[in-house]
């Protein structure tokens, strides 16, 4: 979850290392988008706000991604349906862009999160917009108290570039210590096992 243009779909294409959603600049993300594997990439609508897309993404064969809406963009419908999904949901991924960290209405969107007791793992994409280590670092301290303030526990955060993972798994491989991607996989590995 998180705002449009915070890059949930990019970051959903370098988890997967594949192009499976479309992205853009504008809201591209109008349903719910449920990821599941099959043998090929295809869209199934099952009513007019929720999709099924499958893919030989690897990944999902052990796990299905659920790709909301922004949260800036949900229309009541949109709403409803997030609100099915997002606690029956295992952890909550929610992506928040670096050049407008934890914005008031992902705070909102926050609160509901923290009504259905789920567990979070704040992801702070475009990371690689910054000059220095230490810009990057108060971003993260910033969402990280943010965070701790609104949910009363102290989320993982990561830092990330989706754009150059996917450039480091498309082709790219030079660029994947600086995707900063490494240790978000090592942990959704961790977390997300069997138990």
């Amino acid at each position: 979850v998180g705002e449009f243009n915070a890059g949930k779909s990019a970051f959903i294409n370098a988890l997967l290392g594949t192009r499976v959603l479309a992205e853009g600049v504008t809201p591209t993300t109008a349903q719910i988008n449920v990821l599941h594997y099959g043998e090929s990439l295809e869209r199934q609508v099952r009513e007019a706000n929720l999709h099924v897309i499958t893919s030989p993404a690897p990944l999902l064969r052990e796990i299905h991604i659920v790709d909301t809406p922004g949260t800036n963009a949900i229309i009541t419908e949109h709403e409803r349906i997030t609100s099915e999904f997002v606690p029956r949901s295992d952890l909550v991924l929610f992506v928040t862009s670096a050049d407008r960290p934890f914005t008031e209405t992902e705070r909102a969107f926050m609160e509901q999160v923290r009504g259905w007791g789920k567990k979070v793992v704040m992801i702070i994409n475009k990371a690689d917009i910054f000059r220095t280590e230490a810009e990057l670092e108060e971003v993260v301290q910033f969402v990280r108290a943010a965070a701790r303030a609104l949910l009363g526990t102290t989320p993982d955060v990561f830092a990330v570039s989706a754009r150059l993972a996917q450039q480091a798994k498309t082709g790219e491989p030079s660029l994947w210590t600086a995707s900063r991607f490494e240790p978000l996989e090592d942990h959704l590995r961790h977390t997300l096992d069997a138990r």
